[in-house]
């Protein structure tokens, strides 16, 4: 499938990624996080061919995706925005995209643009930010690759449209096993479709887990204390998810029973622990440096 070996990319001398290594397995929805800035875009480009990697290998089935420019009528990229596709009505566009892509399925996307009830005679730039987005997909989808690179899909939209787009892509995953990477800062979306995800973190893959194993790494803790000691919590650098007075939610790495014996040292009134999700164990790993 889709293997990145040790790359590295530098903008106006600026390293923007350092030394990437990943794997991407056939028919899984694959999560891509990091703060603004992080690189997740600039991969996704770098996959796509968009840019060129200063080191290293982006391969597809073992072959090179730069010494072999055809394999990329496996990969499909929904960029946040597409401004090649703004001049093209849908029957203009597809037009155009068969030439590239010989697999397109006309049928399957007429299908998708009478189920989502899209405008087939308006240009792309005249449709709403909802209908960019199902348009895009509908494209990529249609385009029968193997692989979608997918940059924030569902930011700026309706909640509508939001979860037709999120089961529209687990139904291709489930039927074609395509394999979709995906950005966003949509935590909650992440978390409902994705199996995997790795972290951006100083232009660095810093981790990549299993969701689920990641989100049972935690535990979220509620505590009630006499007074405030929300202080002393953040110099014993364990994340404070939110603290009033006297109350104090933190997430607790449930190996370190070291900072749970000193928790309870503290003689907390009252001690409830309760399931993470994603968004609160992003919250703790970047956002370490600003608030403990």
């Amino acid at each position: 499938m889709l293997t990145i070996q040790n790359v590295s990319k530098k903008v106006d001398g600026n390293s923007i990624l350092s030394n990437i290594s990943l794997e991407f397995q056939k028919g899984e929805i694959f999560g891509l996080l990091g703060r603004n800035g992080s690189g997740k875009t600039t991969l996704l480009r770098l996959i796509m061919g968009v840019l060129t990697p200063d080191e290293g290998q982006l391969l597809y089935n073992e072959q090179s995706l730069l010494q072999n420019p055809s394999l990329k009528q496996n990969i499909q990229f929904m960029p946040v925005r597409n401004q090649f596709f703004d001049k093209f009505t849908y029957k203009e566009l597809v037009g155009v995209l068969r030439v590239n892509y010989p697999k397109f399925d006309v049928t399957y996307a007429n299908e998708l643009m009478n189920r989502y009830k899209l405008p087939e005679d308006k240009k792309y730039r005249e449709l709403s930010t909802g209908q960019k987005k199902q348009f895009s997909l509908i494209i990529a989808f249609a385009s029968r690759p193997e692989v979608i690179l997918l940059d924030e899909p569902t930011d700026g939209i309706d909640a509508v449209t939001r979860y037709d787009i999120l089961e529209l892509m687990v139904d291709e995953v489930a039927s074609r096993e395509t394999t979709l990477i995906i950005t966003s800062h949509r935590l909650e979306d992440i978390e409902r479709i994705c199996n995997r995800i790795a972290f951006l973190e100083d232009h660095r893959i810093s981790q990549v887990t299993d969701l689920d194993e990641l989100k049972e790494q935690f535990v979220k803790v509620q505590l009630v204390f006499d007074e405030d000691v929300s202080l002393i919590i953040r110099e014993k650098s364990i994340p404070i998810l939110d603290y009033s007075g006297v109350f104090c939610t933190l997430l607790l790495d449930k190996e370190n029973l070291e900072a749970r014996i000193w928790l309870k040292s503290l003689n907390p009134k009252v001690w409830n622990e309760v399931p993470v999700n994603l968004e609160e164990v992003f919250i703790a790993k970047f956002g370490g440096r600003r608030r403990w």
